[in-house]
């Protein structure tokens, strides 16, 4: 099978202890049906230990989370399992984490979540320098369930071809939150409820001069209503600050003067491009990332509107948890930026739970 990698594929590799965001940290840890009848299985105390951390809720199995951390989190920063038992002792998810395998039946797209602060780092490398993430493809066969239920060949080579034109458009200088991809993306989810012609988005490039913005009132329906949530204390202590700091600059104040809070919002942004000359530059190539990495979600759902007005409301949040870390520094590290990237992208998935109030 053709199985397609990311540019920064190959380059990446795990930093183990020295890592800025944990991967043990933040979320639960799913346990595969796989991994979970050897852990039911195994004898001794090893085992006990297994299944005394195991819990069960909706069908899901995962690790308890202790402290906001997997139970095998050692003090060193690294998985108790892995180094006494091997990684086959090791939940799939951990295994594979951060690499992001798709399975779409006939080929396969491996690209790395931004989630991981070492593949933040290379995503923002590439971007700092204006390349391209581009695919490099081989053979093989994958070793990785498939991902879709969907088997109607022409609809995924229209989407590729979609991808590849909307990330045309992004290098030619059509900004991420132009009206022209939601135009595009609202005109080709028409056409599949009426089984009609479906658009090119290179048919909506010329609109240049009308943008989608995300005002303070619209901030903090995303922020309010998916993003934050009050057990980030224990699970993301570091995006828990990053919020407090949002709550306390616009939060409240979006609520009570919208003009003034838009005002502030302004000054923040203004002060990020000071940090960071390339800001724009830097989000389309942040939008360009999620187009390759999530476009194809539309060959499940259809979903062209949400999933293109998703990538939107994520890198606005994005430049905003920015903002806010740097909100009285003159530059920002890549360690820094690679950090808040990772802890925020763990979280990010929730804004889609927002877009309906938008």
């Amino acid at each position: 099978m053709n199985i397609k990698q990311i540019s920064i594929y190959q380059d990446f590799q795990c930093t183990g202890a020295d890592c800025s965001a944990n991967c043990c940290r933040g979320w639960k840890v799913p346990i595969d049906d796989k991994i979970y009848q050897k852990f039911i299985q195994e004898k001794g105390i090893f085992g006990t230990l297994l299944r005394c951390a195991i819990v069960k809720k909706e069908d899901i199995i995962a690790f308890r989370s202790r402290f906001g951390s997997c139970p095998f989190l050692g003090l060193d920063h690294l998985c108790t399992i892995q180094k006494r038992h091997g990684t086959e002792y090791m939940p799939l998810v951990c295994i594979q984490f951060p690499r992001q395998l798709y399975h779409l039946g006939f080929f396969c797209e491996e690209t790395l979540y931004l989630a991981c602060p070492e593949a933040a780092r290379l995503f923002w490398v590439y971007a700092q320098e204006d390349r391209s993430f581009d695919f490099n493809e081989l053979e093989g066969e994958p070793c990785y369930e498939l991902n879709t239920t969907n088997d109607d060949k022409e609809f995924l080579n229209y989407l590729l071809q979609s991808r590849d034109e909307l990330i045309q458009m992004l290098r030619q200088g059509c900004r991420y939150n132009n009206m022209a991809i939601l135009n595009y993306g609202k005109n080709a989810q028409n056409a599949c409820l009426n089984q009609s012609p479906l658009p090119s988005p290179l048919d909506f490039g010329g609109n240049t001069a009308d943008y989608f913005t995300v005002d303070c009132l619209k901030m903090n329906q995303l922020f309010f209503n998916g993003f934050y949530h009050p057990h980030l204390k224990s699970l993301s202590p570091f995006l828990y600050r990053l919020c407090k700091k949002y709550i306390a600059e616009l939060g409240f104040l979006s609520e009570r003067d919208a003009d003034a809070a838009n005002r502030k919002l302004a000054k923040l942004k203004k002060h990020t491009y000071d940090m960071i000359p390339d800001l724009d530059k830097m989000l389309d190539h942040y939008y360009e990332y999620f187009l390759l990495t999530n476009f194809l979600d539309i060959f499940e759902d259809y979903s062209f509107s949400k999933h293109l007005l998703f990538g939107m409301a994520k890198t606005e949040m994005f430049w905003l948890f920015l903002a806010l870390y740097g909100r009285h520094k003159k530059q920002l590290s890549i360690d820094e930026i690679t950090r808040i990237m990772a802890v925020y992208e763990r979280r990010a998935p929730q804004i889609e739970d927002a877009l309906r109030y938008l």
